[in-house]
């Protein structure tokens, strides 16, 4: 697939001023569609601060549960979801970057030097940070004077984090790992697996949204990935911890009330609103509507007068733009 075939379908962060890619989110998972931020990558660099509760993320078909005061950093096209864990409300604040903000120029001398070491370390596709010990606060405590400088805005808060987001930078340069000739062949095996699971399972998504309008059915979705019904069904298991037809269901849900929050003014009848995300039956669509919002779309349509429709995205409230 055509690299730019998943522009549609990547989680494209809207910044403030493209000059300035840097984006400050507020997320409570349990807030979000399904209680969860759904499953999505970017070609951003993520850094999650836990403010309150306790956290699982999804990466790598591996459950990572963090707790008040720890962080993680994640590496740009790396497919995630978030979800509040252990009965708790959790709250974070998620910093949002491109690395081109302090290098410019992937190509340049500046970028193969300090770039892209980290960006294709295997220790740094995602790394936990634990207050207890002494380097991972360092990362800690930048990530919270950045998230700080961009939420009070002062003058020269552009600058201020640049300077922070590269010694921060310089931090994780230290801890990159320069590994023995037969490490590296053992790690490019395990990425060159890993890559294709990945791949196939963008693939497979992308498919799904771009054909949920339709009767898509498994063979339709594995065919589109070429590999067999029961492959496609492992596959979405271990990647996304649901089967295809669940990913299915689950999208064309989120984009019912997605559509119904974007025409509160002029509704569109249930009916019409069923069929144009893939129902031709529109009692089994209510059904499923209350199954994932717990009441009808009329009765959701009401409520979305007072929702905030980044309950249904990725990233949570924006704070960038307040």
């Amino acid at each position: 697939m055509a690299e730019n075939s998943y522009e549609s379908l990547q989680e494209i962060v809207e910044h403030e001023n493209r000059d300035y890619p840097v984006g400050v989110y507020y997320v409570e998972p349990g807030e979000m569609f399904m209680e969860h931020v759904r499953w999505h990558w970017h070609t951003e660099c993520e850094l999650d601060v836990i403010k309150e509760g306790s956290a699982e993320y999804l990466i790598d078909n591996k459950k990572i549960l963090l707790r008040k005061g720890q962080a993680i950093y994640i590496s740009r096209n790396v497919m995630h979801s978030i979800s509040s864990a252990e009965h708790t409300h959790c709250v974070i604040m998620s910093l949002i970057f491109s690395p081109t903000f302090l290098f410019p120029g992937e190509n340049s001398t500046v970028s193969n030097n300090y770039m892209r070491p980290v960006l294709e370390d295997p220790g740094f596709r995602y790394r936990i940070f634990n207050s207890k010990d002494r380097w991972d606060r360092n990362v800690i405590s930048y990530a919270e004077d950045i998230l700080y400088a961009n939420l009070q805005k002062e003058f020269g808060y552009e600058l201020q984090t640049q300077s922070l987001l590269c010694q921060l930078w310089l931090l994780f340069l230290s801890k990159v790992s320069f590994p023995a000739t037969e490490e590296i062949a053992a790690s490019a095996n395990t990425k060159k697996s890993l890559s294709a699971d990945e791949n196939r399972i963008k693939d497979a998504i992308f498919f799904i949204e771009q054909n949920y309008k339709e009767a898509v059915t498994l063979e339709d979705i594995s065919n589109s990935i070429h590999v067999s019904k029961s492959e496609c069904c492992r596959l979405f298991h271990r990647a996304v911890n649901m089967t295809p037809f669940e990913y299915l269901m689950h999208y064309r849900i989120l984009k019912a009330a997605d559509i119904i929050q974007r025409n509160i003014k002029e509704p569109i009848p249930v009916s019409e609103l069923a069929i144009s995300v893939g129902f031709n039956n529109t009692s089994y669509f209510n059904k499923r509507f209350r199954e994932y919002f717990g009441c009808t779309p009329t009765q959701y349509r009401k409520m979305a007068k007072t929702e905030h429709r980044d309950k249904l995205g990725t990233f949570g409230l924006s704070l960038s733009h307040i």
